[in-house]
């Protein structure tokens, strides 16, 4: 690829406010920051529809973001796609896109599918979560499309198989082993981190907590997130009397977060469903053991526990508190080169 002349787009529903913002879309910010430093001479331009909510083109790490201030609103919708339009033939007039990358499907490649067919540009969609289920319209105009998809797991690209008799090929992401802390001694058996919203199932976490504690009753357990089920959480935490196991954080920084997996010994994910899962990648390197549902980048490794039922969960849990280990080890889930060349060779390729 020839760097020097390559000019990507990247279109995102939002995007990092700023180089402080850790918690917006880690996953992306760390493939970008890798994919920089791999490919220095690269041009990218990043235009984000809906946040952050600010109409002020800034600098990100060597990237112009060019964000549209659609704050999420249905009225504006229209208005924005006619100014994302008008960006694109902008930038593509001062220096011509060579490919065009949109994430998630909805808005955003629903655009850059019709703008890249118009200018005869390649594009590619990068599926990134619940955008590959049965109620997404915005799948459909993809089945005549020539983009190229992109799926982050094997559930993933088989859930956009099942649902919408679509191929993709499948790129996971990974994580930048900078930003984590040493490995620590384990002040938290288990923890908890996610959105409080309902695809999460923090109830299930609860009754979880609550089993294991009955034979573990200093068990120290943390919940880091917020959303529109605190509350429910919350109660659910008074009701079972577990005010003095379970600590609810509330939202944390990145950086407070991977201090928080870095002393802690289980990540209990009761997601009942996941694309990817970045935070099964932040877990395995911070030293901790998984237990999940068979969801996201699962592997079969001895550190990963899938469990289909509360008793599993619970009989898994203690197991692996009455464990005795020595050492804590740090697992790479997806090395960082093999994601940057498979897209780099998307980016050159024709398809």
């Amino acid at each position: 690829m020839n760097f020097d002349t390559k000019h990507i787009v990247i279109l995102t529903p939002g995007f990092a406010a700023s180089e402080e913002d850790s918690t917006t879309i880690p996953a992306m910010q760390v493939y970008l920051k890798t994919l920089i430093k791999a490919t220095p001479k690269l041009n990218i331009t990043i235009i984000s529809f809906q946040f952050p909510f600010t109409t002020q083109t800034y600098n990100w790490n060597g990237i112009t973001v060019i964000p549209l201030n659609g704050k999420n609103s249905k009225i504006k919708k229209l208005f924005i796609w006619h100014k994302a339009n008008r960006v694109l033939k902008k930038l593509n007039l001062e220096n011509p896109i060579s490919v065009l990358h949109s994430f998630w499907i909805g808005e955003c490649s629903f655009l850059g599918d019709k703008f890249a067919e118009n200018n005869k540009l390649k594009h590619i969609v990068t599926a990134m979560g619940q955008d590959v289920c049965k109620k997404n319209r915005y799948v459909f105009h993809l089945r005549k499309s020539k983009s190229k998809i992109i799926t982050l797991s094997q559930n993933h690209h088989d859930i956009l198989l099942v649902n919408h008799h679509l191929e993709s090929e499948i790129i996971p992401w990974f994580i930048d082993k900078n930003d984590f802390p040493n490995l620590k001694e384990n002040k938290i058996d288990i923890l908890g981190v996610g959105s409080l919203s309902k695809i999460k199932n923090y109830p299930l976490f609860i009754q979880i907590i609550r089993e294991v504690v009955k034979e573990k009753p200093e068990l120290k357990v943390e919940i880091i997130g917020e959303g529109k089920a605190y509350f429910k959480i919350k109660r659910m935490i008074k009701t079972h009397n577990l005010q003095n196991t379970i600590t609810l954080t509330g939202k944390l920084s990145r950086i407070k977060v991977l201090e928080k997996m870095s002393e802690s010994k289980i990540l209990v994910h009761t997601s009942t469903y996941e694309s990817f899962g970045f935070i099964f990648a932040e877990a395995l390197y911070a030293g901790m053991h998984i237990i999940s549902f068979d969801v996201g980048a699962r592997k079969s490794i001895e550190e990963w526990y899938i469990c289909s039922t509360l008793e599993m969960f619970k009989i898994t849990c203690l197991n692996i508190i009455n464990k005795i280990e020595n050492k804590k080890t740090r697992i790479v889930l997806n090395c960082p080169e093999n994601t940057i060349n498979l897209y780099s060779n998307l980016y050159d390729s024709n398809f």
